[in-house]
């Protein structure tokens, strides 16, 4: 872990956003960190504190640097993101803006943290922003372009991801796991760097009832909550069982397979929360919830936080690490099943299925699950998008190969890619 506190001064203001809110804004900044849904939630510009950590203990490493943080300042909010896998070579990461936007339906209001005594107006124009009379607006009138794209592919040939589900299927035959989630990359390039700011203006418009995100280089924008926090009240959306709009949705609600693997992933969840809560509830039967691009079926779990030992709750990042990895993005058993991802995906996955969102000091804190998402690389011109599919007893692979295609969809549309067969 990398980390090294400083002094930082806070100053907020009420502030008023222009009529297209946070997702137009952000098409004409560079955002570092967002999380928005329906039009509100939270846009971070610049950073003001970074927190790396790896490897088996990056939760604790996080959450350690987070308490040290907010012992110093507790008005802070941060965003996280956190690997998937402990053994991943991507560094998990815990940011403060230098420049904070929320909104939400009460209004809008600026947080600038610094560590001199800055012009606010000069620091905010650093970041393309001008604040006149309590109104924001971008300095720059015409908003930046996302330049051609073209995909390619990724570690593996779409025949190599049919023989691993292949692999995978009968790994559950033999009774290794009863569930299984493997992956998928490809990589989109341009001939210049791909703007975060419009991609995001792009999902956050396309997706309204997902979490348009972005932490780190990882960008996307999730349907699926890992772990929503309001003082000791839970919430969480699982996700589980998936057709594309090109089937009959009700298809999705009789469907035995689909149920199935959408049931694993309710009590994987359930099981890994129970001993941080005094109570935990999900309904009896999912519901149908439907996206632009595909169907899912989801069900909504609530509960409340166990106070512990010495009265405290739990931290925000205390249960995002019992909540990850669900069977949803991983499978069951969970350390077979991710024995078996390691060794027939063949791939990095970073951050992505991995927790991402933010928290506060008072320990409230919304953390999605990385997915519908990419990974801008280093030199800005490539992203890699990666999408993954969850396989049980009765799965075909060719339908699998297929749902990773829709869930692809919503970046590729982002990028402006058209999606291809690849060999």
């Amino acid at each position: 872990m990398t980390f090294a506190p400083r002094p930082l001064t806070l100053r907020t203001a009420d502030v008023n956003l222009p009529p297209s809110g946070l997702a137009g804004l952000a098409g004409g900044l560079r955002p570092s960190a967002a999380w928005i849904r329906q039009g509100h939630g939270l846009l971070g510009l610049g950073e003001a504190l970074r927190v790396s950590a790896s490897g088996p203990r990056r939760f604790q490493q996080l959450d350690a640097a987070w308490r040290q943080i907010t012992a110093e300042q507790s008005d802070l909010t941060g965003f996280v993101s956190v690997s998937f896998s402990a053994a991943s070579e991507y560094e998990s990461l815990l940011t403060v803006p230098a420049v904070l936007l929320r909104s939400d339906e009460s209004g809008a209001r600026l947080q600038v943290v610094e560590e001199t005594g800055k012009d606010l107006r000069s620091m905010l124009a650093e970041h393309g922003l001008v604040l006149e009379d309590g109104a924001l607006r971008l300095a720059a009138p015409e908003l930046p372009q996302v330049p051609p794209a073209a995909l390619g592919p990724g570690t593996q040939t779409s025949a190599q991801y049919l023989s691993a589900v292949a692999a995978g299927l009968s790994a559950i035959d033999s009774g290794t796991v009863e569930k299984l989630v493997l992956a998928r990359d490809v990589v989109v390039s341009a001939d210049a760097a791909l703007p975060a700011g419009p991609l995001l203006a792009r999902l956050a418009a396309d997706y309204p009832q997902t979490w348009t995100y972005r932490v780190g280089q990882m960008i996307g924008a999730t349907p699926e909550m890992l772990m929503q926090l309001r003082g000791e009240r839970l919430f969480s959306r699982v996700l589980a069982g998936t057709v594309d709009h090109d089937a009959p949705a009700e298809s999705l609600l009789t469907d035995h397979k689909q149920h199935r693997e959408h049931d694993l992933a309710v009590a994987s969840l359930m099981d890994q929360l129970a001993p941080l809560t005094e109570s935990l509830q999900a309904p009896a039967d999912p519901r149908l919830l439907e996206l632009p691009n595909v169907y899912h079926l989801a069900s909504d779990v609530t509960g409340v936080l166990a106070h512990q030992d010495d009265g405290a709750l739990p931290s925000p990042l205390e249960v995002a690490e019992a909540a990850h990895p669900t069977a949803a993005v991983c499978g069951t058993p969970t350390a077979a099943a991710g024995q078996l991802i390691e060794q027939l995906e063949g791939l990095d996955r970073g951050p992505f299925s991995g927790p991402v969102g933010w928290l506060d000091a008072a320990g409230n804190a919304e953390f999605g699950i990385a997915l519908r998402g990419g990974v801008l690389e280093s030199d800005g011109r490539r992203v890699r998008l990666y999408a993954g599919a969850g396989i049980v007893a009765g799965s075909d692979p060719d339908a699998e190969l297929a749902e990773t295609e829709s869930k692809l969809r919503p970046m590729l549309s982002a990028l402006g890619a058209r999606q291809t067969a690849s060999g």
